[in-house]
């Protein structure tokens, strides 16, 4: 079946983590990454999390626990204990996330490859985590640092284009041009030159990296 797609604002939101393996750990410090709000349910931590951003209930899991939490992860490493944490999750209504039979939960998790601010996000539909992480990898090679800043000369132009309609063309056409002019490569080398010249053609003679705020990362040499 195929699964559809999002990006979850999870700031400030409980979420449970059931199991504190190796597993149970990664789902925990990607939800503190974003912000969420972490009840760990587990006997023992196969490493260290920070116990003052997480409610750790150091033990098995048993009903209750749950209870306020707007995303669930069963990652006891037990197939029958996930179940019945997914089972519980299901009963209050909860989406849960199988870390073990993925198939079996309300969603997956993609890997994921980010950039600044933008995010790729790689997914088997759970028929096979690590040939995701492969290509996740893979993408990781291709695509250069350098792509955050981009996203942040998006962003400013789209903000021109929304408060002051006709200012500029933002357009796909013109962010395709923006990327055909060989925008990732001048920025992953430091022209800075090259890269107003490009903001020039495209958006107007105004437009430079100094009026955006950007400055380009020193180059190692």
């Amino acid at each position: 079946m195929t699964e559809y797609p999002v990006m979850l604002q999870l700031a400030g939101k409980l979420c449970v983590v059931v199991g504190g393996g190796p597993v149970g750990m990664r789902k925990a410090h990607g939800l503190l990454k974003a912000g969420a709000k972490v009840r760990l349910v587990s006997p023992r931590l196969s490493s260290h999390i920070g116990r003052e951003r997480v409610e750790t209930v150091s033990r098995v899991f048993r009903s209750g626990d749950l209870d306020g939490a707007s995303l669930v992860f069963a990652a006891t490493g037990d197939a029958a204990s996930d179940r019945s944490v997914a089972a519980e999750a299901r009963r209050l209504g909860i989406p849960v996330c199988l870390a073990g039979s993925p198939s079996e939960g309300d969603f997956s998790l993609p890997a994921v490859l980010r950039r600044g601010e933008m995010t790729l996000a790689v997914s088997s539909s759970g028929r096979s985590p690590a040939l995701a992480t492969v290509v996740r990898d893979q993408l990781d090679a291709l695509l250069p640092e350098s792509l955050a800043l981009v996203v942040d000369i998006a962003a400013a132009a789209r903000q021109h284009a929304l408060h002051d309609k006709g200012s500029i063309d933002y357009s796909r056409e013109a962010l395709r041009r923006l990327l055909a002019g060989s925008l990732l490569e001048l920025l992953t080398v430091g022209n800075a030159a090259g890269v107003d010249d490009l903001l020039h053609e495209v958006f107007g003679p105004s437009w430079s990296l100094a009026s955006l705020g950007i400055d380009l990362p020193e180059r190692n040499t």
